[in-house]
C-alpha cells in the first residue's frame, strides 16, 4: 500500500521547518542580572515581569535611553526624561484640617402606617425567598 503524496510532503515541510529554526542563531539576552548588580535594583524595577526581561516600565525605558547609567532613576525623572509632563497640583494632595460638623439626627417618628406597610412588604419578600 503506498502513502498519498500529501501526508509526505507535509511531513516533509514540518521537518524542513524544524530543522531551519534549529540551525538560525537565537537572539542574545538583552537583560541581564549584572544590570541588577550595577544599580542595585531588581529586575522589576526596569521589567514590567518581575524576573526581568521583557517590556520595561518606564524607569527601564529611561535607564536605556539615558545609556544604562550606573543609577536608574526615579519615576518622576524617568517619565520626565521620556519626555511625560504632569500638571499636578500639590495643593490637590495636601490634607487640610477643618472642622466637619457631627450629622444631625432625623427628628420624628415614621407614622405607623408606613412602618407597618413595610413591615409587611418585608415579611412577604422573606416568605418569598426561596435562598440562594
Amino acid at each position: 500500500m503506498k502513502m498519498k503524496p500529501a501526508p509526505i510532503l507535509i511531513f516533509s515541510l514540518c521537518l524542513a521547518a524544524l530543522l531551519l529554526a534549529l540551525a538560525l542563531p537565537g537572539h542574545p539576552a538583552q537583560a541581564l542580572p549584572e544590570y541588577s548588580s550595577q544599580t542595585g535594583e531588581p529586575c522589576a524595577t526596569c521589567h514590567a515581569s518581575p524576573s526581568g526581561g521583557g517590556v520595561r516600565t518606564p524607569r527601564g525605558q529611561a535607564w536605556v535611553a539615558q545609556s544604562k547609567p550606573g543609577e536608574v532613576p526615579d519615576l518622576v525623572a524617568a517619565l520626565d526624561a521620556l519626555g511625560v509632563t504632569l500638571d499636578v497640583n500639590e495643593a490637590d494632595y495636601v490634607l487640610v484640617p477643618e472642622t466637619i460638623n457631627p450629622p444631625t439626627p432625623l427628628t420624628g417618628a415614621p407614622s405607623t402606617e408606613v412602618s407597618s406597610s413595610i413591615a409587611s412588604e418585608v415579611q412577604r419578600w422573606i416568605a418569598d425567598f426561596g435562598g440562594n
